[in-house]
């Protein structure tokens, strides 16, 4: 009962299928300040006849309860109702995960009982974790002021239906990232943005443009390519990008031809001004960073670092347009790619003439290891200056 809460300061909930509610509230009769149990022990609010009484709702006491985990209970539709907020003043951390049904953490109070000025505070506040929940919509769906203080680490990973934290204002001063299926995203426009990768979108924008890392492990469903060609522009913060073990991807940016264009002396030049680390790995299906074509080429002016490993598709690392860009390159490490047969290979249309030597002015670590079909770093005319 609510009551017997109050010394409680972890909880723990995994795979209780038939669960349909984590705190019920239960109701008191204002006569006589005892709780009504009806039939039962515990009865819910939706139970009980509440004709020619008059009842308040007696809320659970949490005000030690500190952790809370929730896993893989398929009936919940929320974690909490809103009056119990109120007794969460100590609660540090709470984890949901793939839960098939959950729509809301916080359950709106009907109208009587909740006003929308009210403020929510969550002092202590430190990790929210929202795991693979297919039907969640939001944190709370009301209007009410959210206030987090103390809110430093928030994931938000898989969640199909995410549309925002809440209605009203969120303030969270110490979290600067959030991070989703897809990587890292900065603040700049809030929890308002797509969790799931962009390729499954369902109409929704996607959030390349607060993405500061992007990192992708062990996915099965990530598509041929990872960035579409119409975000390519958006990348102005993507600082680092970690792929491994993603069955089918066939290549990183998808570069595809312009309508319009013309020949090559309109080609559209991409810059990712601000990446600096790639790392792919375990890429079985790989073919090349980018498809390179006459009408677009991509730049990556800050970029350091290069780790390529065990991406068997793949024939070669850059083309000679895209060389021309890496002039802060100083690590380049290849290995176990057993087609790789160049580093830098020709396109089939011809370069421009600016990129007739090939230059890596700051290269310093170069490793190449058990590359058997590799015949050399490049083949053209013109000069290879490290």
């Amino acid at each position: 009962t609510a009551g017997q809460m109050k010394r409680l300061q972890g909880l723990e909930i995994e795979k209780c299928s038939r669960m349909t509610e984590v705190f019920e509230n239960e109701l008191m009769n204002n006569n006589t300040n005892n709780v009504d149990e009806g039939s039962g022990a515990g009865t819910s609010l939706t139970s009980l006849p509440l004709q020619n009484i008059i009842t308040t709702v007696a809320v659970p006491q949490l005000s030690n309860l500190k952790t809370v985990v929730i896993y893989r209970c398929d009936l919940l539709t929320h974690i909490f109702t809103f009056n119990t907020l109120k007794t969460l003043s100590h609660l540090k951390q709470l984890k949901v995960k793939r839960c098939k049904t959950i729509q809301v953490i916080v359950k709106e109070e009907n109208k009587m009982s909740s006003s929308s000025e009210e403020v929510v505070v969550f002092p202590n506040l430190e990790t929210l974790e929202l795991d693979r929940l297919p039907n969640l919509k939001g944190f709370f769906l009301g209007m009410n002021d959210f206030r987090c203080p103390s809110l430093v680490n928030v994931m938000i990973n898989d969640c199909d239906e995410w549309e925002m934290f809440t209605s009203g204002q969120l303030e969270n001063p110490k979290l600067k990232y959030i991070h989703t299926s897809f990587g890292k995203h900065n603040l700049e426009h809030g929890f308002n943005f797509q969790t799931t990768f962009p390729t499954y979108s369902k109409g929704m924008s996607s959030s390349f443009h607060n993405l500061i890392e992007i990192n992708i492990e062990n996915k099965e469903d990530v598509g041929r390519t990872i960035i579409p060609s119409n975000d390519l522009l958006q990348l102005v913060k993507l600082q680092q990008i970690t792929i491994k073990s993603c069955n089918g991807v066939k290549e990183v940016f998808e570069v595809v031809a312009v309508e319009g264009s013309g020949s090559s002396e309109s080609k559209t030049v991409v810059p990712i001004p601000n990446l600096t680390q790639v790392k792919l790995e375990f890429l079985g299906d790989l073919k090349y960073l980018w498809k390179s074509n006459q009408w677009m080429v991509l730049e990556f002016p800050n970029l350091t670092t290069l780790s390529i490993k065990l991406c068997g598709s793949l024939e070669h690392v850059f083309t000679c347009s895209m060389v021309g860009s890496l002039v802060q390159l100083q690590e380049l490490h290849i290995s176990y790619c057993s087609h790789l047969e160049v580093i830098v290979k020709e396109e089939e249309e011809e370069c421009d003439a600016k990129v007739n030597e090939i230059i890596l002015p700051r290269l310093n670590s170069l490793k190449l290891d058990f590359l058997p079909s590799f015949k050399g770093f490049c083949f053209r005319e013109g000069g290879f200056f490290i």
